[in-house]
């Protein structure tokens, strides 16, 4: 049932939907300028298979493989499954078939990938622990770092991802192997995949065809900028040494006050005034850290509205829910040789996805909670089973990745978080897992996992 939700999600996407972000990121891959306001990697990979059959449709089969075939490893075993799998299993195809998992994964973004690739790292600890060869699990465990490696190039904040399995890979040692040891192992798994992310953007420099841009500080300053807006349209001053109840002050707070919304930053930097404010301050060193040191509640305030709109949006539908069909800008369209297109079948899925626009299914909390109840069932077992830990893990880094946009949040599309349900998709395939309990041969094969 798994691989037919991938042949219905390929037939039903394929090339792939294409939005803004998704064209100028071929467009990077294919000439090789990257612009560096998004990470390299999936430009890259766009780049790369672009060469081999031009388009999006190679790439798309690779990405959405890191999401399918690791559930089909994860749920596979040969003993009899207890009413738990069965009713795992079924809530797992469940959410294949929403618009949420059918149409993201048919849709060309690297939240999409990242969230792959992060499932794909814990999938292969998850099999490190329960083969019994060596090999296979020295195998497992390298393959593990290499994709937490990517994760972490397709994100900023992915790194998040790496740390949890590297704890994971420590804690999941047994109890014969002193502290010393696990932290050892881990430290190790670590440094191989820090070296393997500077590996990785060191090709891309290589083959680019001008230096990258700092994506870093382009989204520093986009960042800083929404803080600073979010700040005076809660009450803060806009000039530290001016009150707020000057003539400028005033003008300058209307103009926030007016277009500041904490949904997204988009509509504030179209403002004109807000625009020439910031040019203003860009000439004031650490004005955005004062701006937050002498309004803490300001900046609270304004973080708790937009993380809000992240995780329970009061209106989903500006949320941008689903994508489909292929846009961008003019000239990248023109570059690459593609048309603004919404085929039948894209108005077909989207009149499926708006269905569910008013359920939980595309509401954050929603999968916060699933991951809680999830790992709480993982946790209350009565009796262990081999990965539980390394879910465990998956569970908590898509919850503490959940969390960083409580401080870096610039806007509340649903796609930021798809690491959510993606791990909440591959904790259910482990608790469709018809595996033997640690207390016989899974316990065998957890020796040796992180040698």
């Amino acid at each position: 049932m798994i691989l037919l939700t991938w042949l219905v999600s390929l037939a039903l996407n394929a090339p792939g939907q294409l939005s803004f972000d998704s064209v100028i990121q071929l467009l990077e891959g294919r000439s090789g300028a990257y612009a560096g306001a998004h990470p390299p990697l999936m430009s890259a990979l766009l780049g790369f298979f672009d060469q081999i059959v031009p388009g999006t449709a190679l790439y798309l089969v690779l990405s959405s493989a890191l999401f399918y075939v690791p559930l089909c490893v994860l749920v596979g075993g040969t003993e009899r499954r207890s009413a738990m799998n069965w009713l795992a299993g079924a809530l797992l195809i469940f959410a294949l078939v929403t618009p949420l998992l059918l149409v993201y994964q048919g849709t060309v973004w690297k939240d999409v990938l990242f969230a792959n690739l992060s499932l794909s790292t814990f999938t292969c600890l998850i099999l490190a622990q329960r083969s019994d060869r060596p090999r296979a699990r020295i195998a497992l465990v390298a393959s593990a770092a290499i994709l937490g490696a990517l994760a972490a190039s397709a994100r900023q904040n992915g790194l998040i991802v790496g740390l949890f399995a590297a704890v994971a890979l420590g804690v999941m040692m047994p109890a014969p192997y002193s502290m010393r040891r696990r932290a050892t192992h881990a430290l190790v798994w670590a440094l191989v995949a820090v070296g393997a992310h500077f590996a990785t953007h060191a090709a891309i420099e290589v083959t680019a065809a001008r230096p990258i841009g700092s994506g870093m500080s382009w989204g520093l300053t986009v960042l800083h900028r929404y803080d600073v807006a979010g700040i005076i349209a809660n009450g803060g001053p806009p000039f530290p040494s001016s009150p707020v109840t000057s003539p400028e002050s005033e003008h300058i707070v209307t103009a926030f006050r007016r277009d500041y919304d904490p949904s997204r930053v988009d509509s504030l930097m179209s403002n004109g005034e807000v625009a020439a404010y910031f040019r203003e301050m860009n000439r004031v060193p650490g004005h955005w850290w004062r701006m937050v040191r002498d309004n803490p509640l300001a900046w609270l305030e304004h973080r708790a509205a937009v993380f809000r709109w992240m995780v329970a949006p009061p209106d989903v539908r500006r949320c941008l829910p689903v994508w489909l069909g292929v846009d961008g800008p003019d000239t990248a369209l023109a570059a690459l040789g593609l048309e603004r297109e919404v085929r039948p079948q894209d108005v077909a899925l989207y009149t499926y996805a708006a269905r569910w626009f008013e359920t939980p299914l595309f509401v954050n909390a929603t999968w916060v909670l699933i991951a809680l109840v999830l790992a709480g069932l993982i946790c209350l077992r009565k009796a262990g089973r081999t990965g539980d830990m390394a879910v465990l893990a998956m569970l908590a880094s898509a919850l503490a990745f959940t969390a960083t946009f409580a401080l870096i949040g610039i806007a509340c599309d649903v796609r930021y978080l798809f690491l959510l349900p993606v791990a909440c998709c591959g904790a259910l395939a482990h608790l469709a897992h018809a595996a033997p309990q640690m207390q016989g041969e899974g316990e065998a094969s957890a020796r040796s996992v992180g040698q």
